[in-house]
């Protein structure tokens, strides 16, 4: 079920670095962070508006990264996101980040997040919000 990928861009900073120039491994699931936060931006939606304003939480619950090249300081790298699977209570994100210039595969990974209320216990995402996350435009 991949939904519409959303391409987030930026360039590798210094502090995201190990001694050896190389990025170092939990940066890449920041990078995830950033590319769903883009998700929404780039559809026109507001998390906070459109989700905790309604006293709903989405919180990660499991995630998965294969990485599979290094990214270093300097490099333009892009985060690639799309909704990869929707049931009723819940939904995963998947990701894949590439080197911008030269489009090679550095990291691929997905989260998975629960609805949650006001009080913090599982219920069904509204239908409001899964014809979002359903939506291609």
């Amino acid at each position: 079920m991949p939904g519409k990928i959303i391409e987030t861009t930026f360039r590798v900073r210094y502090a995201e670095t190990d001694a050896s120039g190389v990025v170092y491994h939990a940066h890449y699931i920041v990078w995830f962070e950033h590319g769903r936060g883009d998700w929404f931006w780039q559809q026109g939606r507001d998390y906070h508006r459109d989700v905790e304003a309604r006293g709903l939480n989405w919180p990660v619950t499991e995630l998965g990264a294969r990485y599979l090249a290094p990214a270093r300081y300097g490099d333009l790298v892009t985060v690639r996101t799309w909704l990869k699977e929707l049931r009723s209570r819940e939904f995963t994100l998947g990701y894949e980040i590439v080197n911008a210039e030269t489009r090679q595969l550095l990291c691929a990974g997905w989260t998975k997040h629960l609805n949650l209320d006001s009080n913090w216990r599982a219920c069904k995402i509204p239908d409001d919000i899964r014809k979002f996350l359903l939506s291609e435009s």
